[in-house]
């Protein structure tokens, strides 16, 4: 039996769902609005047509509001898609086979040296950390979620369940060195580096994009090619026809063809990309904290000092290990058994698009991990609830983040507005200064030019409502809404077999990212509080805080590290417990190096 796919189209107000069983004949789910019709149909029957458009119109009168000829014309424009996604997927089947033997052929032989340093890592209980460790290996410290995230798209690619990231932050805060070391464990033949493209450079370029990464380094050297790129992320294939000169002279019609799937990685000091562009990707905030550029200043000196510093020979061993990791890593589909359980909210419109990058993350982590996942009948690997928990664990800020249209610096200044910025002042109108005073006062130091956009960008989002004005004291500001939580995702019911998850709250067995408003106050918005259970026996503070190496007072909320990284150097996590009088006892946890 034919696997079975559904193809996704969207035009105007209309989503498209069509699962083909025979050529252009299949299932066909129309949504508009809340209303949904699904039948058996013929796509290129005007009959069936006829009937289709006559079901939703009757049925939903108030939610299919188009014409008959609107309605036509998006059901064409749906059968060219289906089409077009009939010959990609038959190009693909062809030459899955050549795709796979080029990077096949580079890895390592069974029994060698080389092949067991790669399975080590692929049998490891958790390779996003042990690649995380790695890479602070290598000398990057801090942004332990981001280096696994960035990690996670990278081989996206590779695994046919391609993961597009965004890299946002400030000039020096560290983006394109995070990108050097995520990519730095990629096998080399995979990843393609570029400082920018003109327009049209995507359509005609001779690099092999087909599960690979292409790493622009800022997204301003190609933003002529924002078409391109969107296009490449959202269909997988690049096709364009241009009329050209032959060498007999004659003019002809040329087809240029880019296969995907790729992971196009972009970083900006923008807050936010093309709209267009935005709700493809999963956004990474850097850490732009003071304590992290304490982190950074001090490896610096160190590694100046002679110390802690990782010799050529070392570091391209590490490398390669992990190299020949991925090289091993084979294609396989990956079902989520749980999948029905997992709960999402329906707001905002962009979790059609997020529910299901969200869910190619977890099957991601699973098939990272297929050395120690289950098979079915089928041979297919099996995510298990812990897959779910890593997922959530890795991508739920930024997801968070995205949902409310904010990035961290955005939410700082927010939430500084509406908690120092007096309700008199908030109602009928504050200014700039205003703004800087209540900073001060939530202890938070913005740059000026970085408040000047995010007051614009909360302005266009509607978040603040502004007079425009222009001059010394600048703009008049209003609070014009709240930012509230989007809902969560969550796992609604967790099995007796699974092992005790860090972010599950044990009585309700919900795991889930979401509600970003009910973060820890004071913390970075790449912290995540999880609740642990009051009568846990090992829950102890002292004056609201305590400092706990290993994590052993949380045993049961939250797993232990392992204390080696790759090559055994020794690494202690910390765990801090703190006390919050209207969430009850919580944890903030984030991984620190002890040296």
């Amino acid at each position: 039996m034919s696997e079975r796919y559904t193809i996704e189209y969207e035009v105007g107000d209309l989503l498209f769902e069509f699962t083909p069983t025979a050529g252009f004949k299949g299932d066909l789910a129309v949504t508009s609005g809340d209303a949904t019709i699904t039948l058996k149909t013929d796509l290129t029957s005007a009959k069936g047509r006829t009937t289709l458009i006559k079901e939703c119109c009757d049925l939903h009168p108030e939610a299919f509001t188009l014409d008959e000829l609107d309605f036509r014309r998006a059901l064409n424009d749906l059968a060219t898609h289906v089409d077009e996604e009939f010959k990609i997927r038959s190009a693909k089947a062809e030459e899955e086979d050549d795709g796979e033997d080029e990077v096949s052929d580079l890895a390592p032989e069974a029994g060698t040296d080389e092949h067991d340093a790669a399975m080590e890592i692929l049998r490891s209980d958790d390779v996003l950390e042990e690649a995380a460790k790695t890479m602070r290996r290598l000398g990057h410290v801090g942004e332990w979620g981001n280096k696994k995230l960035g990690f996670l798209c990278a081989v996206s690619a590779k695994a046919q369940l391609a993961v597009q990231p965004s890299t946002h932050a400030q000039s020096s805060a560290g983006k394109n060195y995070l990108w050097d070391k995520v990519l730095s464990l990629i096998p080399p033949e995979l990843v393609y580096k570029r400082t920018g493209f003109s327009a049209k450079a995507l359509f005609r370029t001779n690099m092999s994009l087909k599960h690979s990464v292409l790493y622009i380094q800022e997204v301003a050297g190609s933003e002529g090619a924002d078409f391109s790129i969107r296009t490449l992320q959202s269909d997988n294939v690049l096709k364009w026809e241009a009329t050209e000169k032959q060498p007999d002279g004659t003019m002809a019609n040329v087809e240029y063809e880019v296969e995907g799937p790729t992971v196009i990685v972009q970083t900006t000091t923008r807050n936010h990309l093309h709209p267009e562009n935005e709700t493809r990707v999963v956004p990474i905030y850097l850490d732009e904290t003071a304590e992290q550029t304490k982190r950074i200043n001090d490896e610096a000196k160190k590694r100046a000092a002679g110390k802690g510093a990782v010799s050529e020979t070392e570091r391209a061993a590490l490398c390669e290990a992990w190299h020949d990791a991925i090289r091993l890593l084979k294609p396989a589909e990956v079902i989520i058994p749980f999948a029905e359980d997992i709960e999402v909210p329906t707001e905002p419109i962009r979790l059609r698009r997020d529910v299901p990058r969200l869910i190619n993350i977890i099957r991601l982590v699973a098939w990272l991990h297929q050395e120690t996942r289950g098979r079915d009948d089928e041979g297919r690997i099996l995510a298990t609830e812990e897959d779910f928990e890593k997922a959530i664990e890795v991508a739920g800020a930024s997801f968070a983040q995205a949902w409310k249209s904010m990035t961290p610096t955005e939410e700082i200044v927010y939430d500084a507005i509406t908690a120092h910025v007096s309700e008199n002042l908030r109602k009928r109108g504050f200014q700039r200064v205003h703004v800087e005073n209540a900073l001060e006062k939530a202890k938070k130091s913005v740059p000026y030019s970085t408040l000047k956009s995010a007051l614009l960008t909360l302005t266009s989002s509607g978040y603040l409502e502004s007079d425009a004005k222009r001059g010394r004291a600048g703009s008049t500001y209003t609070v014009a809404k709240d930012a509230g939580a989007a809902g969560r995702i969550k796992l609604k019911k967790v099995s007796a077999e699974a092992p005790s998850p860090s972010a599950i709250k044990p009585e309700s067995g919900e795991s889930g990212v979401g509600e970003p408003d009910k973060m820890a106050k004071g913390e970075s918005s790449h912290f995540e509080p999880l609740a642990i259970s009051e009568d846990d026996p090992g829950s102890e503070t002292a004056n609201g805080q305590e400092w706990l190496d290993g994590g052993s007072a949380v045993k049961n909320a939250v797993p232990k590290p392992k204390s080696t990284d790759f090559k055994g150097n020794g690494q202690m996590a910390r765990w801090r417990l703190r006390k919050d009088e209207n969430e009850g006892e919580r944890v903030d946890y984030e991984y620190t190096e002890d040296e």
